[in-house]
């Protein structure tokens, strides 16, 4: 048989009797997929969090695999897929993954993520096959040893333009929308999640991380007043419950208004418990956590979070129509950055030099060499205060190191990121090495969230403090420090709020309250002492930059990389080039240079915003835009005067294919960054970014297109 009919199933109903099946797939691939406990499938079938592929033959269907889900809208994750091996080669994976994704587009779900061991090529490949893209890589753990590789696709929505503002629809408005993926997520929980908290049980360690990421404002929790007053019934006395004295103390969601929230909460109890005869129909409970979703709902709040019940099987229905998605810890947990890593790692090698690791013993003898301040060793080679990051770079020729920085985060809610940079001056990569060290370690420093950035400053380390000030420090006359601050993200109309506030909280410099209020060109800001003071924008970008604005109105622009260049110039090689070979200056230097043809001279302006996108035209690019970086300058240059090779800012060999003139238009970059997820052809033409030649020359952009752009390479929040 060398077609097949394949049926996806979703209902609990039909995909209950399969469990046994399900559960022996899973095992006879664990090796693979990991082991999981029978109990987590019934689980899963009852949440909706699993479909099933049957083969269909003269009436007789037969199981040929599962696809088992999880994430938290509107970002999906596959956690597993597997097919029985008689219609492993034939399609059914596929099948899921085409009816799962249809499904999810549906919902307006805007990302799928998988996560695919390294030594596992069939699956890889079949994620390739399916539109995925390998966004960056992980440890899989000590046990196995293994790299797992984080996948993404984008989801081709309907309302992909109209996710950033509030969803309305005919009837009664009952004030709920679906938030997009660059803003700020507040979260409602219920009592369960509170009592893991505040007890010891199964799932107290995930309910203290979830509260501890709250108290370092990663994200924020709140709590209904249904909340309240349910824990009230089942206490002894107010004053003297601890427990309850407690919760009074948790953020409280606004108010609303009591006849909308009774209609609301009547609609979602007939949803979840009415209408399916669910356990608890009937009961004070059923309507009580009814009225905990309808208010999470009329605050707008991103989930209500629960651990168990009816609400988690009727997530997938609550979603659709009310649009509220309903989460399990583990899967805020999930979203939330990772903690900040303490080791250091490498994929880029210069020639004649090499950046790498230095341990603390190996930091102490260098700056001892280069007689460095005492300080500077017992601060940065043996902190006595504990850091939640410590990264330690060196640059290194034929193994003596010639360069060295280092940067620490202490844990807190306002964290100061202390760093030093210290470079051999007489060394002719001095300059090179100091711009990729600051580079490095102020990328570092925001990698979780906008940060203060103080820098050490160091007498006789003119190279270093030149660049320091050019990246937008500040010192004040005789000062030890350098400062500035930095988000590592873009900015954009849409994420300004959010990002603001988060400044603010952080650092305590205040912007103004909405991206629209740029004038003349300049922007009013207020310091932590009061202070206020118009600045313009390109040294607000500098001051807080690694970051790219993208004000209203005020447009960019999209040009095609071949994947030679883009792998040398953008970094965005999706593996690591071979430790053997050399990458040119241009990849260490933070401002770097794009040629094309003189005709897009207009269309190439300092300060506005350049998007990468790697053709497909040569060298089997992606077909998707892979970076965005802040133009500093074009100018057009006359191909005689332009040394190809000498110029540190270019990866090229040779400018004349570049135009069919004498002349060639050279763009100076920086503030570059990566997609975290690359942008696919299909998704820019929807946006109308590819102009009428597909992207073969530059392409304008309207700040709108961009804002669309960057939610999409920046999924599920990362961009705030």
């Amino acid at each position: 048989m060398s077609h097949f009919q394949f049926v996806i199933k979703h209902d609990a109903k039909a995909l209950t009797p399969l469990l046994s099946a399900i559960q022996a797939l899973a095992d006879s691939e664990k090796d693979a997929l990991g082991f999981l406990p029978g109990r987590a499938f019934e689980e899963a079938i009852g949440r909706q969090r699993l479909i099933a592929a049957l083969v269909e033959d003269s009436g007789v269907r037969t199981f040929a695999g599962y696809l088992l889900h999880g994430g938290v809208f509107p970002n999906a994750k596959i956690q597993q897929i597997a097919a029985v091996p008689a219609f492993r080669k034939n399609g059914a994976a596929s099948a899921l993954m085409k009816a799962f994704v249809s499904e999810l587009e549906r919902l307006g779900f805007l990302s799928l993520r998988a996560d695919v061991a390294s030594n596992l090529p069939a699956a890889l490949a079949f994620y390739a096959k399916n539109g995925f893209e390998r966004v960056r890589e992980r440890s899989g753990g000590l046990a196995r040893g293994r790299t797992i590789i984080i996948h993404s696709r984008q989801l081709e929505t309907d309302n992909l333009f109209t996710l950033a503002s509030a969803q309305s629809g005919t009837g009664i408005d009952l004030g709920v929308r679906r938030r997009g993926p660059g803003e700020v997520p507040v979260f409602a929980f219920d009592l369960n999640v509170y009592f893991d908290l505040v007890r010891q049980r199964h799932q107290s360690d995930h309910a203290r991380r979830l509260f501890g990421e709250a108290l370092g404002h990663t994200i924020r929790l709140a709590v209904a007043d249904e909340f309240v007053a349910e824990l009230r019934k089942t206490s002894n006395s107010t004053s003297a419950d601890p427990v309850l004295q407690m919760a009074l103390q948790l953020p409280r969601l606004p108010k609303p208004d009591a006849s909308e929230l009774e209609t609301l909460a009547a609609r979602i109890y007939d949803t979840v418990f009415e209408k399916p005869k669910s356990k608890g129909v009937g009961t004070d409970q059923a309507r009580s956590d009814a009225n905990h979703v309808a208010h999470a709902m009329i605050s707008r709040a991103s989930a209500f979070i629960i651990r168990d019940g009816p609400i988690l099987n009727a997530r997938n229905e609550l979603l659709a129509t009310f649009g509220i998605d309903i989460a399990t810890v583990e899967e805020v947990l999930d979203l939330l950055p990772p903690e900040p890593l303490t080791s250091n790692s490498m994929s880029v090698r210069g020639e004649g030099f090499e950046p790498g690791s230095i341990n603390a013993s190996q930091l102490s003898a260098y700056l001892l060499e280069v007689k460095a301040p005492s300080t500077l060793a017992s601060e940065f080679a043996d902190p006595q205060s504990p850091s939640a990051c410590v990264r330690r770079w060196a640059i290194r020729c034929d193994d003596r190191v010639v360069g060295a920085g280092v940067v620490l985060l202490p844990r807190g809610i306002e964290p100061i990121a202390r760093m030093f940079v210290q470079v051999r001056h007489e060394h002719q990569g001095a300059e090179l090495f100091a711009d990729y060290l600051l580079d490095t370690l102020i990328r570092d420093s925001c990698e979780s969230a906008p940060v203060t950035v103080e820098l050490v400053h160091l007498s006789g380390q003119s190279i270093v403090n030149k660049l320091a000030t050019a990246r937008g420090f500040q010192r004040t006359a005789n000062a030890s420090t350098f400062s500035k601050i930095a988000v590592g993200r873009p900015l954009t109309a849409d994420t300004w709020s959010t990002v603001t506030q988060q400044v603010r909280r952080r650092t305590g410099l205040v912007l103004p309250d909405t991206a629209s209020t740029l004038s003349n060109g300049e922007i009013k800001i207020r310091a932590r002492t009061g202070a206020s003071k118009w600045i313009s924008a390109a040294a607000l970008e500098d001051l807080l930059g690694p970051t790219i604005f993208v004000w209203p109105g005020c447009g960019g622009v999209i040009v095609p990389i071949t994947r030679a260049y883009a792998d040398e110039l953008l970094g965005t090689a999706v593996q690591a080039t071979l430790g053997f070979v050399a990458n040119r200056d241009a990849a260490f230097l933070s401002t770097r240079g794009y040629i094309n043809a003189p005709r897009t001279v207009r269309q190439m302006r300092a300060g506005m915003p350049i998007v990468f996108y790697e053709s497909k035209r040569k060298g089997n690019g992606r077909g998707a835009a892979v970076a965005v970086a802040r133009i500093v300058n074009s100018i057009l240059i006359a191909k005689s005067q332009l040394n190809s090779k000498s110029d540190k800012r270019l990866v090229i060999d040779s400018v004349e294919s570049f135009s069919a003139t004498d002349d060639v238009l050279l763009t100076t970059f920086d503030n570059l960054m990566a997609f975290p997820s690359p942008v696919g052809f299909e998704t820019l033409k929807k946006l109308d970014a590819v102009g009428g030649a597909n992207l073969v020359s530059a392409v304008s952009l309207s700040s709108e297109q961009i804002t669309f752009i960057l939610t999409c390479g920046w999924p599920g929040g990362k961009i705030k």
